[in-house]
């Protein structure tokens, strides 16, 4: 299952360390009393081990304060070796810490739980002990693989742009301003600055899900889904039975019909930023319906994972989304969020995942390279890293890039795309270049349903049209070009 106990239904304050953490109460005189054998009983939630534990890293704890970055105080996310321990009973780190267990993670990509693989775990604190105290002492716990906070995100950042345009006086589909897709110079840009889609659409359009498309999961804040303009290119579970409060599919999440809320745990992914929607648009936007826009995928499978409540998310709200997204059968995802300190939690969630991620490069303007932006920056073979050209193919002034962590540019200035309510309007970013390569990514794995993830990742990199401005920025030196890709 995805998650064993539900999701507050709000962000915790995040913090930064507090100075002077003070250690257990009355833990050294538990600790000279107790002893190795299970049948003593303590008043302490902690068992004597735990105590003891705790007592010999105290001075690791304490140089652990201020390290840890933004996360919620007094919870931890950890991974076990194989073997490593049982969820209840003897062996139990949670039971021995006294820690109740808010989420069980799955442990491999295919979401088969086998107790040979350790488990990987989000765990609540009991009072008195903090996120550094247990990280010290779980990190020389030849049981834990890893031990990380439980890290807090902020929203993904865009720049809204001035044109929004509502339903009554929507677009007309192709419309002018989708310079991305087809550049005439009609913005005052370069002649065919482009990704070519009217060219990679005279050979496939992509399928809908009724049609067997690949599912695109648009891991973000979410999707409007009364959209007129998305509503055709939706996925449905066909495992669940809207409205019943059941879980009909036996994922762990109960009426996802559309996606997953993976921030509240919940089957609604209905999005409240407008960030997801606007992604979502220029990804799979229904085509050749004669309003509004058209994405890169005019038929397309859109499942919407919402990773983002009102004021961020955390590190166990992002694996969950990645984890439901793999297991319901992804085929590729848009990533167009980032920031915050490493966590090993969330590289592992990526790192099992079947899926080919899409990841925003981030907004900065700032070389990745030697900045250590996450999660573009954990460097795993199923992602492709996106950067941000304008309507003349040159490199956004905001756009952060990277010779060795950035795969190409896409359009990202002034995108105009689906927004909450039914309109439309303009943003800019590297999360809108990104969207352009999910559904590049998209068509091609539509149009070769066969495709393994290394065949589809090189088709985009081989496929880019040469960018002077992208040559030193970038692994590949080019700009996404659908058509090449898809042809090639």
């Amino acid at each position: 299952m995805i998650s064993s106990v539900s999701n507050s239904n709000f962000l915790a304050p995040t913090t930064r360390i507090q100075s002077s953490p003070k250690k257990v109460e009355v833990a050294q005189e538990q600790a000279a009393q107790v002893s190795d054998q299970s049948d003593v009983s303590f008043s302490s939630p902690l068992s004597g081990k735990a105590i003891r534990m705790l007592n010999a890293t105290s001075s690791e704890a304490q140089a652990l304060e201020g390290t840890l970055g933004e996360h919620v105080p007094g919870e931890i996310i950890l991974r076990t070796k194989p073997g490593g321990f049982s969820l209840q009973g003897q062996n139990s780190i949670a039971e021995e810490f006294g820690a109740t267990i808010l989420d069980e993670f799955e442990t491999n990509a295919g979401g088969i739980f086998k107790s040979d693989e350790g488990q990987f775990l989000h765990l609540k604190l009991p009072a008195g002990v903090t996120t550094e105290e247990a990280m010290a002492a779980l990190a020389k716990d030849d049981r834990v693989a890893f031990v990380v906070p439980n890290h807090t995100y902020p929203l993904p950042d865009a720049i809204d742009e001035e044109g929004t345009l509502t339903p009554e006086n929507a677009p007309n589909d192709l419309h002018k301003d989708l310079y991305g897709l087809h550049n005439e110079g009609q913005t005052g840009g370069k002649v065919d600055a482009d990704i070519d889609a009217p060219e990679a659409w005279g050979i496939h359009k992509g399928r809908t899900q009724a049609e067997g498309g690949p599912l695109v999961a648009i891991i973000d804040t979410g999707i409007d889904l009364t959209h007129p303009d998305l509503v055709g290119n939706l996925w449905t579970n066909p495992g669940e039975i809207p409205g019943n409060g059941i879980d009909d599919d036996g994922n762990g999440v109960i009426d996802d019909v559309h996606g997953y809320n993976a921030f509240d745990n919940n089957g609604n992914p209905n999005d409240r930023q407008g960030h997801g929607t606007h992604v979502a648009g220029t990804v799979g936007a229904v085509g050749d319906n004669g309003t509004g826009v058209t994405g890169v995928m005019q038929r397309s499978n859109l499942m919407a994972v919402k990773i983002f409540g009102d004021n961020g998310t955390t590190a166990a709200a992002i694996v969950r989304g990645i984890q439901y997204a793999s297991k319901m059968g992804a085929r590729v995802a848009n990533n167009s969020w980032g920031g915050g300190g490493y966590s090993e939690a969330i590289k592992e969630a990526f790192a099992q995942s079947p899926t080919l991620h899409m990841l925003s490069a981030g907004n900065n303007g700032i070389d990745n390279d030697p900045a250590d932006r996450f999660p573009g920056d954990y460097d795993l073979p199923n992602f492709v890293r996106v950067a941000a050209v304008d309507h003349n193919d040159n490199i956004a002034s905001f756009s952060n890039y990277g010779k060795i962590t950035v795969e190409l540019g896409a359009p990202g200035v002034k995108t105009l795309s689906t927004v909450p309510g039914g309109g439309y309007g303009f943003k800019s970013g590297t999360s809108m270049a990104t969207p352009h390569v999910t559904g590049a990514a998209g068509l091609i794995a539509s149009y070769y349903p066969e495709i393994s993830n290394d065949d589809l990742k090189k088709r985009l990199l081989d496929g880019v049209t040469p960018n002077p401005s992208l040559a030193d920025k970038t692994n590949t030196g080019g700009s996404l070009n659908v058509y090449n890709s898809i042809t090639a």
